[in-house]
């Protein structure tokens, strides 16, 4: 059986673009391809340390995903912050 690609590439992308949604796709997609082989393949005849290596892989770059989100959540929140700061500041110079 074929072993499916981790589109790392793609969800790089959509992390980039700001495209949770996108890069959560991705990797569901992916989960559901490696399912999928994995259900189909002998691990007493194949070597299971390709198999391994791809989770290792694929656990990474859902934390990549997570940790981006996660940042760019606090600059959201930050922003949020200081727009409230700048308001208040306007209001009492008015």
């Amino acid at each position: 059986m074929t072993i499916p690609v981790l589109p790392t590439m793609h969800v790089r992308a959509a992390i980039q673009a700001d495209d949770w949604a996108h890069a959560t796709q991705l990797l569901a997609q992916h989960q559901h391809a490696l399912v999928s082989a994995l259900a189909t393949t002998d691990l007493t005849r194949e070597s299971a340390a390709p198999w391994r290596e791809l989770l290792l892989q694929q656990h990474a770059l859902e934390d990549e995903v997570r940790l981006a989100r996660d940042q760019a959540a606090q600059a959201l929140e930050k922003l949020g912050r200081d727009h409230r700061g700048a308001r208040a500041w306007q209001r009492e110079l008015s």
